[in-house]
């Protein structure tokens, strides 16, 4: 063979291996959100149909990492350490992104415990624990509507706007003196937004309570406690067929706070220096 084809044959290569090292970390921080999510967590998206879409959501960042490689090159040990920063950062962007879901997550677990359904669990396919019913139900509805009102787009915008507020081969980012105010802030809101959307429930549940506590005085051979439980879940489906408008307004009202919460992120962080 020709000097010159073999000359050519090895640049080929270690371009090819260029690429795909470029390509291998664009999709570190994606596949950090894919495993966070729960609109990702919770309809056995794994295996290889998340890498599938980790390496669709990379593409549009494998150009400019190319070209960071090539002004700044790295040994192996330092990708290796930026690569696992990567996928931590995008471990971080997916919690924060998924904050609205936590929330209806939070409220279903919170009305099962009142209404002593927490025996009703089910298996998360993701396999980290047993979830409620009605957790599963109200996260089900917020990623129906999430789909349906563009909710995607929201995600993938603030994907590719994290890899402008956290530069890939950049080291970790300079939180900010305000980063523990604001964390405590995000799961205060979660909370109070869960009892918020678990509260008109809770009341109605509590109203059965009150109300056979009435009858046991008037019957005092009425055992309440046999009939507490099915009246709690008797009064929960009716309010909850009533209350179904009222949870799609606050279902659009949450997922419409996605940017919101990415905005978060960049307080959080010292802004980089253009």
């Amino acid at each position: 063979m020709p000097t010159s084809s073999v000359s050519f044959l090895l640049q080929m290569l270690g371009l090819i291996q260029h690429w795909l090292l470029a390509l291998g970390f664009a999709m570190a921080r994606p596949m950090g959100l894919l495993s966070i999510h729960p609109i990702f967590t919770r309809f056995q998206i794994t295996g290889l149909l998340r890498g599938a879409m980790a390496l669709v959501l990379a593409l549009p960042a494998v150009p400019m990492i190319a070209a960071m490689l090539d002004q700044t090159p790295q040994t192996g040990v330092v990708l290796m350490v930026l690569g696992m920063k990567e996928g931590a950062l995008g471990c971080v962007l997916g919690l924060l992104l998924g904050m609205p879901f936590w929330m209806l997550d939070v409220a279903g677990d919170v009305l099962d415990l009142q209404r002593g359904a927490t025996q009703g669990r089910i298996n998360d396919p993701a396999g980290f624990e047993d979830v409620s019913i009605t957790g599963t139900f109200l996260l089900l509805l917020g990623v129906t509507y999430f789909a349906a009102s563009g909710g995607l787009q929201m995600l993938l915008d603030s994907l590719y706007q994290s890899w402008t507020l956290w530069r890939p081969l950049s080291s970790l980012p300079d939180f900010s003196k305000k980063f523990p105010t604001l964390v405590l802030g995000l799961l205060d809101e979660m909370l109070a937004s869960a009892l918020s959307l678990a509260l008109p429930m809770l009341l109605a549940m509590l109203l059965s309570d009150i109300a056979l506590s009435i009858v046991s005085r008037a019957a005092p051979s009425l055992r309440v406690d046999d009939h507490a439980m099915a009246a709690r879940n008797i009064v929960f489906f009716f309010v909850l067929t009533l209350y179904t408008s009222y949870l799609c307004l606050f279902v659009r009202q949450d997922i419409a706070r996605i940017p919101a919460f990415f905005d978060a992120l960049k307080l959080m962080v010292d802004q980089p220096t253009s």
